[in-house]
């Protein structure tokens, strides 16, 4: 009895399907725990790594030649091209062992720039609305908007990303590890400062001009960084508030109808 051909290689064991679907699980995990230790994103790592010059990168493979072998560097370098431009995606366990080379023999204005380009989306943030009179100190809300962001700044907690990202950049020196943080710090009293000097000029002359013309209601806003300050002209309020102003209640707007009606109502019941 003839048995019934097929083609070998199609058919692939359940055991074979499974080692194949846990090695992509532990290829995600991996990536998960690389992404995690850096800060939460890779990415600026990465196009840190792919424009080290050529004796830079030559000096990374040597070091990553010691320690896994040298046919591991040999698959680095003929796979580098294809990573480059994305037609191979680099495993979490590749990229962890060839990043984690990186900070030692990284510049300290390259790890300033890794610091800036996570800060940025992991920085302070803050929304604040001022309501504002016609009857206003200009130096008041000035000094106002002044101290919120600068509290905001002081008070700030750094985030367990960008904690992240300073223990790897500083790969246990407490030296550069406080460098960075000190750098982070700046960076946001530089932007505070910055803006303040540029920005607020330019919104209190807007306001001074909201109050000559007697603006009923009117909003200026000023945005520095992921900080947005939101100053509103407003004919209810006296000085400075940060509570938006009672609107009036329609029973007071309506409030002489019902002394009409009842004194109309009287007037009904004494002529009886």
């Amino acid at each position: 009895m003839a048995r019934s051909g097929y083609r070998r290689g199609r058919y692939q064991s359940p055991d074979k399907r499974s080692i194949g679907y846990e090695r992509a699980l532990e290829h995600i995990r991996e990536a998960e725990a690389l992404s995690r230790e850096l800060g939460g994103t890779d990415q600026d790592v990465k196009q840190y790594f792919f424009s080290l010059s050529p004796v830079q990168l030559s000096e990374i493979l040597d070091e990553y030649e010691r320690e896994f072998g040298r046919s591991i560097r040999e698959y680095a370098e003929k796979t580098l091209p294809s990573w480059r431009n994305g037609r191979v995606h680099m495993s979490g366990m590749v990229a962890e062992r060839l990043f984690n080379l990186l900070p030692p023999t990284m510049p300290l204005e390259a790890k300033f720039r890794l610091t800036e380009s996570l800060w940025k989306h992991v920085g302070a943030s803050s929304n604040k609305k001022y309501y504002v009179g016609h009857d206003v100190n200009i130096e008041e809300i000035s000094q106002r908007v002044k101290e919120h962001l600068e509290e905001v700044v002081t008070h700030y907690q750094i985030p367990s990303s960008m904690e992240a990202r300073f223990n790897w950049l500083s790969q246990g020196d407490v030296g550069v590890k406080q460098q960075l943080l000190n750098h982070f710090r700046q960076l946001e009293k530089q932007l505070l400062s910055d803006a303040l000097r540029c920005q607020l000029p330019v919104l209190l002359n807007h306001l001074n001009s909201e109050k000559g013309n007697l603006t009923t209601h009117a909003a200026q806003v000023l945005k520095v960084g992921k900080h947005e300050v939101q100053v509103i002209v407003n004919e209810r309020i006296s000085g400075v508030s940060e509570s938006a102003p009672a609107r009036p209640s329609e029973s007071s707007d309506y409030g002489w109808i019902w002394w009409v009606a009842g004194i109309i109502f009287v007037l009904w019941l004494l002529s009886k």
